[in-house]
């Protein structure tokens, strides 16, 4: 699923810059729009890097949004993570 998301951006801008380069316009034309889509995506990723503190890898960025989803799921139920994790320190402290 997020392999399927994550790859139609670069296949959309692949196709607007094939379309308008060969259909409607011409490379003179296109090549600074191809510049600044690249340059776009470049400093999207910079940024991600930026904020997050990881490379921009789908396994890193699949764990993020992952734990984003547990987050909003857990506070739409009113379930305290931290509470939670609390209790499941105690249980292996009691275990042993």
């Amino acid at each position: 699923m997020l392999i399927g998301a994550a790859s139609t951006i670069p296949i959309a801008q692949f196709s607007f810059i094939f379309w308008w380069t060969f259909q409607v316009l011409s490379w003179d034309i296109m090549e600074p729009v191809c510049y600044l889509m690249t340059f776009s995506n470049f400093t999207g990723g910079f940024f991600f890097y930026c904020l997050m503190k990881k490379d921009l890898e789908l396994t890193n960025f699949h764990d993020i949004m992952v734990h984003r989803f547990t987050e909003k799921a857990c506070e739409n139920k009113g379930i305290n993570l931290q509470e939670l994790a609390d209790k499941k320190e105690e249980i292996e402290r009691l275990r042993e």
